[in-house]
């Protein structure tokens, strides 16, 4: 009747939380992003405690996220990082959420649909400095935020950019990411000259605020987005990281168990033999609840104290599993996908994927999610 369970530790989640703060001064506020339904951990449950523990801020991509977050009575100020449509105006203005501005014509048509609802225009300005995806160039940033300050009602609270290689450690890389932020630093210099520097500014994502913190954490960045790390996945690994502490455990079913001969053939176009007589298990997680196709051949899970790797083609409802060194398997047995015998992180490194390809896609798709 089901695939697979997701159980996530919200008391973890707030000791990374708290593991965070005690690192980073208070002063600068912190906004959780919260975005893909919790990165797949349950916005609702995810948001309630983040409130609870002191968070400033909650981010998601998408209108109905927002809207999720407010039906679970967390009152937090809610930014909607990526853009929204027109249609959408109203619905964001009901719930309180905060839309990112990266254009005049949105700007304009945001005001108006606030004058119509007799409401403050609250918004945030998303500026590309070299991601390339949301936001107003860099360079042509200034104009837009002069025609905000020209707007009835429009309340411009925040400033904000993203990195494109926040994780990465290579100089290329890192040279990219200062050449981002020196952008972004000239930008907030000409808006303080102007009068016009919002209250919040902020760059860093979590890779960011552990490899750049003198550079995104100061005086004028003076607010941080923080996602993977408070799931406990540090994208970029220092000592004071250690801490933290996955807070997802996903497990499978045993659905079926064969015996194998020499040669025998397993999965979609035989891309796996038997070298011997051995034993095999059918779980119940395929690509279909997320589990990525990548990790076929070379990925593995935890089953009775012990790795069993995975054999053949992921399929779509289902992964085979070589357990012929793992004594006693039966058909219901629970099989750990991810958890605290093996983070997600791990299994991602395997198979050179990012750990949000496989925790975000696998999470979402659990039909039991239970919270402790």
């Amino acid at each position: 009747m089901w695939q697979t369970t997701a159980k996530i530790d919200l008391s973890a989640l707030a000791e990374n939380i708290e593991h965070f703060h005690s690192r980073f001064p208070r002063k600068v506020k912190v906004l959780f992003a919260v975005k893909a339904d919790g990165y797949g951990h349950g916005i609702e449950a995810v948001s309630r405690t983040a409130q609870q523990v002191g968070i400033d801020y909650l981010g998601v991509d998408t209108l109905e996220d927002g809207v999720k977050i407010r039906s679970a009575d967390v009152t937090l100020p809610i930014l909607l990082l990526a853009p929204i449509l027109p249609a959408e105006m109203n619905a964001a203005l009901r719930f309180d959420l905060i839309p990112s501005i990266g254009d005049i014509e949105f700007a304009d048509q945001f005001a108006h649909a606030a004058g119509q609802m007799g409401r403050e225009a609250n918004v945030q300005v998303s500026v590309d400095t070299g991601m390339g995806r949301f936001g107003v160039a860099a360079d042509r940033a200034l104009p837009l935020f002069e025609h905000l300050s020209k707007l009835d009602g429009m309340n411009v609270e925040g400033v904000f950019s993203h990195l494109s290689f926040s994780e990465a450690e290579t100089p290329e890389a890192m040279a990219h990411s200062l050449s981002q932020i020196e952008r972004f630093e000239l930008l907030l210099a000409s808006l303080e000259d102007e009068g016009m520097l919002p209250p919040l500014r902020h760059i860093g994502n979590s890779a960011a605020a552990i490899q750049y913190p003198e550079r995104v954490i100061t005086t004028l960045f003076n607010m941080v987005r923080i996602g993977t790390l408070f799931y406990g996945y540090p994208e970029v690994k220092r000592s004071w990281t250690g801490a933290m502490k996955p807070i997802a455990m996903l497990t499978a079913r045993v659905i079926s168990l064969k015996d194998l001969s020499a040669g025998d053939c397993v999965g979609y176009d035989c891309t796996y033999r038997a070298s011997g007589a051995g034993r095999i298990a059918v779980i119940s997680i395929g690509y279909g609840a997320g589990l990525h196709v990548d990790l076929s051949n070379c990925g593995r899970v935890w089953l009775r104290s012990r790795y069993a790797p995975i054999v053949g083609k992921i399929c779509l409802d289902h992964t085979i599993i070589d357990v012929t060194d793992i004594p006693n398997v039966a058909v219901g047995d629970n099989v750990e996908v991810f958890g605290p015998h093996q983070p997600a992180d791990q299994l991602a490194e395997i198979a050179g994927l990012s750990v949000c390809q496989v925790l975000v896609p696998a999470l979402r798709s659990a039909s039991v999610r239970s919270c402790e």
